[in-house]
């Protein structure tokens, strides 16, 4: 079953899955893999292929939707640090992991690596 397929059934509420957050535009759930714990995907009601088909208010809207969710989990959790990452191959969506605690050369890391996807994801977009 094809990514887009099992959100929009999810979405539609025929795949039962654990929802932690939902606004009119926007709703984040819990990943319904058994090896995904602490693992919430954000994905718009509205169904886009890519990035660049959603227009940016919407991607604004799904972004701090996502930091909604990324709060929540903190608070919830006490966790240091929650990872934010945004994909979009079949469905744009964003994905909020809860990370164990890590050193700090574990952080620099996964900065550049960040930065060096969302450079590539806005090269991807323009």
């Amino acid at each position: 079953m094809s990514q887009d397929t099992i959100f929009t059934k999810i979405i539609n509420r025929e795949i039962p899955a654990y929802i932690a957050y939902e606004t009119d535009n926007h709703i984040a759930f819990a990943d319904i893999s058994p090896r995904a714990v602490g693992h919430l995907l954000v994905v718009p009601k509205t169904p886009y292929r890519w990035f660049t088909d959603m227009p940016e208010i919407e991607f604004s809207q799904l972004m701090a939707a996502a930091h909604k969710v990324s709060n929540k989990l903190l608070l919830a959790t006490g966790a240091e640090f929650i990872h934010v990452g945004i994909e979009g191959v079949d469905v744009p969506h964003v994905h909020v992991h809860l990370m164990p605690r890590i050193t700090g050369d574990s952080i620099a890391e996964e900065q550049e690596f960040n930065e060096a996807r969302t450079k590539e994801i806005i090269a991807s977009m323009q």
